[in-house]
């Protein structure tokens, strides 16, 4: 796997460029051309009639379950609570969908707040009912939904290692169970299975959304590390994050992000206040916006320029090169059926062949000194959540990172690819730079294919004359 020397001399070629112009920006709304409270409204009833229409309805029948019950309460939202449209729970809240047999699921609201007329639930769900503050509350509604519909399976909201398929509550559950009495209960299964599907079979217009947070996810990025208010010898790794959430602000969108700089194979101090970036850092940045009911999650790297250099040195381009080259096997795997552990297991097996060693840290702060090269695999669904609930590209222990490692890539699913490689560096005493990598794909027929173009050269950062 590692680069041969005509592969390296290709893609150095093009050596290493600054961050390019950013277009120009659209009139009105927020910077980027962010579009503001009433288009996001209607993108998202649209991005929620389309899901529960198209997705919802095969993903129960796969799984044998004719009802699911989306249970949540004031202050206590259930994790699917935005993505089936969520309004204010008030006291206790359902959304019931029934297969009636149809080419699309029954949608049904309880609750005991109305909901505004330019709300999901007024839009798009078939029957809404508000009890109001009634002594008996949800109760008998709940019970008349399931008793009138009889179904033979109903799904709820329980697992064990799917933290998003786990929102139903203990005391929530109860209520339930003395709603619908012992007969159904004895029906009731976890639909954690039902989750992942409805939610990893991503639609036309999750997808052109998804691509757009992208794009603006990569911007932010860039600017954040390469424009104006980065001047070595000045800027800190603190102020680089505040930069990072001020501009988010600006954008109307929440965030994270983690500003690491890399100083001579050393991992400095996250966002040190005293520390600025000098010539010869690495500075990177894992960050991710967050719009509507999805977040993204990527990493940019730029290396700090010295007076009268132009170009990083030979050695961290070399480094650089070997990620790249790494991108490329890890993309290759991913594609439909494969399962998350068995991707793992095949590249760190290439990658050993081709004298790797494995390196088991998922955040390494110092460098390892010595002549090996090192490879790291963390990969992770993504789209809703930043990690999310499909399968995971790691280690086959489920105790650590849930069964997601046995689950099976699914065409059109939201990837992070995910790693680093350690690379020796002669300059800096044989210490190796962990060169991180990350950028969303969506799983396509012959492996990942990039939401946008990835970041195949390192950004600059120039120091004052």
């Amino acid at each position: 796997m590692r680069c041969s020397l005509v592969l390296l001399s290709g893609l150095l070629a093009a050596g290493c460029t600054p961050a390019p112009a950013p277009p120009p920006e659209a009139p009105g709304g927020f910077p980027y051309g962010v579009p503001g409270a009433l288009e996001r409204a209607r993108v998202k009833t649209a991005i929620v009639e389309e899901k529960l229409r198209t997705t919802l309805l095969p993903a129960m029948r796969a799984h044998g379950i004719d009802m699911w019950i989306v249970l949540d309460r004031e202050n206590h939202p259930d994790p699917l609570h935005e993505e089936i449209g969520g309004g204010f729970a008030g006291v206790r809240s359902a959304y019931i969908f029934f297969d009636a047999g149809g080419e699309e699921p029954e949608k049904i609201y309880l609750g005991s707040h109305v909901q505004p007329a330019d709300s999901v639930i007024e839009k798009i769900y078939d029957e809404k009912v508000y009890y109001g503050y009634s002594d008996d509350g949800i109760v008998p509604e709940l019970r008349e939904a399931v008793h009138s519909r009889d179904p033979r399976r109903i799904g709820i909201n329980t697992s064990k290692t799917l933290p998003e398929a786990d929102g139903l509550t203990v005391a929530l559950r109860d209520l339930l169970v003395e709603a619908i009495g012992p007969t159904y209960a004895e029906r009731l299964t976890s639909a954690e299975l039902l989750i992942r599907d409805f939610r990893i079979h991503r639609t036309p217009l999750e997808r052109e959304l998804y691509r757009q947070l992208t794009e603006w996810t990569a911007r932010w990025q860039v600017e954040g590390l390469t424009g104006p208010h980065v001047i070595p010898g000045e800027t800190t790794a603190l102020d680089m994050a505040a930069w990072f959430e001020d501009r988010a602000l600006e954008l109307g969108m929440g965030n994270f992000h983690t500003v690491r700089v890399v100083r001579r194979g050393d991992l400095l101090p996250r966002h040190a206040a005293d520390i600025p970036i000098e010539p010869g850092d690495i500075v990177a940045v894992d960050s991710g916006l967050f719009y509507l009911q999805f977040e993204s999650d990527m990493k940019r790297t730029a290396y700090v320029l010295g007076p009268g250099e132009t170009e990083p040195p030979e050695s961290i381009r070399n480094a650089w090169a070997e990620v790249i080259q790494t991108s490329r096997l890890y993309a290759s795997r991913m594609v439909p059926g494969a399962i998350g552990h068995e991707i793992y297991d095949s590249i760190i097996a290439e990658a050993l062949r081709d004298g790797y060693v494995q390196d088991l840290r998922t955040d390494p702060g110092i460098g390892n000194v010595g002549p090996e090269h090192e490879i790291a695999l963390y990969g992770h669904s993504l789209g809703n959540d930043l990690h999310d609930i499909g399968a995971r590209v790691a280690r086959d222990a489920p105790f650590a990172f849930g069964e997601r490692v046995r689950f099976a890539l699914v065409e059109g699913e939201f990837v992070a690819m995910e790693f680093h490689v350690g690379v020796p560096i002669p300059e800096w005493e044989g210490k190796k730079w962990s060169a991180r990598f990350e950028e969303i794909g969506v799983v396509g027929p012959e492996g990942l294919e990039p939401m946008i173009p990835i970041q195949t050269e390192l950004l600059l950062i120039h120091s004052p004359d």
